[in-house]
């Protein structure tokens, strides 16, 4: 009787051990079936969002902004007009952000902004570009003879010839419907300066000693974030031009001055002075681009400052300078590219490629007709001008009221206007 006991119990036992191993089994099995229905439903929706950004409109991420007398034209990348604003200004001047610019009427003290209407949002390790239509801004910014816009490390500076103050804005201040206040503002006297953010924060101004709005700076003070001085450097006679290359740590900044160039290093807040090969000349207007270890300057003489053939090369990484005979007088359309090069366009109306690092001319483009230099610095002459569109160059033909297209030896009108442009820049959101 026992036995038989025992036996029933044995088998009870069994029974039970299979009913629970059943279940876990299919609880498993269901768990793993929800995993599967739920990874499949995260790549569905993964696959779904692919689709919608393949699906995704292209986006024209460049606009070319042309500047009259009275205004300002906007174009996309293929050249067409977007639109005409009638600003009672002409010169353009690009804000630090690549977004915004800075309409001038120096005259009046009157500046507006306008949005170019392209930009890119980072979002960690992709971007998102973005394209709306231009906007002007419903306000004006106004100040006593407005002159030189420098944008650098996320803020511009205004400097104002006509009591020698400095305001300074940072990007997310720029807004169209919106009046900026600005970050700071530096004062100073009346003089044809300019002021320069820097990387570490602090500002590179232009001052004189000269109570005269004609007198040009004589150095510049260093400025920290609270407008507070840090160091002045007086070996820049004749300031005239600015141009900035590297990052927070080898930062240069390059002044042009009667008899040398001024290089400023921010990272050491210390200066050196590059002399001039000949006694007398001077620099006045400096190019650059962060992406390049060289500059490129004009260069005027003492005897004949208007017609000059001599361009300044100036290498950020050794500290040195050298003069070039490009064989041709030019105005101030110059400019350098992210690849290192230079370009000047002379009066001879050939655009000349340079390679900064060699010192060589690398191509001559013909690209309008030749043109003279008007004495007495030819105020109210409109001269050609230029600004890189990417790894092209875009020339102003005032002369038939045209803009050019440069891509290596090809050159291709790509607008013909009812006005005569005076200015010209292009914008690329990346």
């Amino acid at each position: 009787m026992n036995n038989v006991k025992a036996l029933i119990l044995l088998l009870l036992s069994m029974l039970l051990v299979a009913g629970c191993s059943g279940n876990s089994a299919t609880s498993e099995k269901a768990e793993s079936n929800n995993k599967t229905e739920v990874e499949e439903e995260h790549a569905k929706e993964e696959d779904d969002h692919d689709h919608e950004e393949d699906s995704h409109e292209e986006i024209d991420e460049t606009r070319v902004a042309i500047g009259y007398d009275g205004g300002v034209i906007i174009a996309d990348s293929n050249f067409s007009i977007i639109e005409t604003l009638e600003t009672g200004t002409s010169a353009i001047a690009l804000a630090a952000d690549h977004r915004h610019a800075f309409l001038n009427n120096r005259e009046e003290g009157v500046i507006k902004l306008l949005d170019l209407g392209v930009w890119t949002e980072e979002h960690g390790d992709h971007g998102h570009t973005y394209a709306e239509a231009p906007a002007l801004s419903t306000y004006s910014i106004n100040g006593d003879e407005p002159t030189h816009f420098t944008g650098h490390s996320s803020k511009t500076a205004i400097f104002y010839d006509g009591d020698g103050s400095t305001e300074i804005y940072t990007n997310k201040s720029l807004k169209t419907e919106t009046k900026p206040t600005p970050l700071l503002t530096i004062p100073g006297i009346e003089h044809h300066g300019v002021a320069v953010p820097l990387t570490n924060g602090n500002y590179a101004v232009s001052y004189t000693d000269e109570h005269d709005p004609q007198t040009l700076p004589e150095g510049i003070i260093i400025y920290d974030k609270e407008g507070e001085e840090l160091s002045r450097f007086d070996s820049c006679p004749g300031l005239h031009g600015e141009a900035s290359s590297g990052s927070k740590e080898d930062e240069i900044v390059a002044f042009g001055c009667e008899g040398q160039v001024l290089l400023y290093s921010s990272h050491d807040d210390e200066a050196m002075e590059l002399t001039l090969p000949d006694e007398g000349a001077r620099v006045g207007t400096i190019k650059s681009h962060d992406g390049s270890l060289y500059m490129l300057g004009n260069y005027s003489s003492k005897d004949n400052p208007e017609l000059n053939t001599n361009v300044t090369i100036i290498n950020t990484v050794d500290k040195s300078l050298q003069t070039m005979d490009i064989g041709t007088p030019y105005t101030g359309a110059m400019a350098v590219s992210r690849t290192g090069d230079g370009y000047v366009l002379g009066i001879d109306g050939i655009l000349y490629q340079i390679d900064l690092a060699k010192g060589e001319i690398k191509l001559e483009v013909e690209v309008v007709d030749a043109f003279e230099i008007v004495e007495g610095h030819g105020h109210g002459t409109v001269y050609p001008t230029i600004s890189l569109m990417e790894d092209s160059v875009l020339v102003t033909n005032p002369a038939a009221n045209e803009i050019l297209l440069v891509n290596g030896e090809q050159v291709e009108t790509v607008l013909t206007l009812d006005v005569q442009p005076t200015s010209i820049l292009s914008v690329t959101a990346n």
